[in-house]
């Protein structure tokens, strides 16, 4: 998904918003992308407190192991030559995309079900579009 916002980060500018990345740990991770192909920043959140926040829950080792869409994933981004960087800290972290309004209410929020499992960008676009008009 950062990739993908990445690609659309100056449209995202354009319409009024910005990006912001935040990811449990791996500071060298974050700050290897930041360098050279994330335009946008990325923080660490080690305690999990925005998870937590925002009640994101937690994947079970078998959901890791039993993630199809993610070992896919995995296995076509190797086949690009992409390597997936190391699992860091915890694989139980779910992922999640918010989108928040002007005044900082969450306007859009997608929780993940497991790592990879993240919403279409058309349709976080159409989120910012319609929080930006709100």
């Amino acid at each position: 998904m950062l990739s993908q916002l990445a690609t659309v980060h100056s449209d995202i500018v354009e319409r009024g918003g910005d990006v912001i990345g935040v990811a449990p740990a791996a500071d060298y991770q974050a700050t290897h992308l930041m360098e050279t192909s994330i335009p946008f920043d990325l923080y660490l959140d080690p305690d999990h407190t925005l998870s937590e926040h925002l009640d994101l829950g937690k994947q079970s080792l078998w959901g890791f192991l039993f993630n199809f869409k993610a070992w896919w994933n995995y296995i076509t981004a190797l086949a690009h030559h992409h390597r997936q960087g190391r699992i860091t800290q915890s694989y139980t972290v779910l992922p999640a995309v918010v989108v928040l309004e002007p005044a900082g209410s969450v306007a859009y929020l997608y929780r993940g079900t497991g790592i990879a499992d993240y919403p279409p960008l058309d349709e976080v676009l159409a989120a910012l579009d319609d929080a930006i008009e709100g």
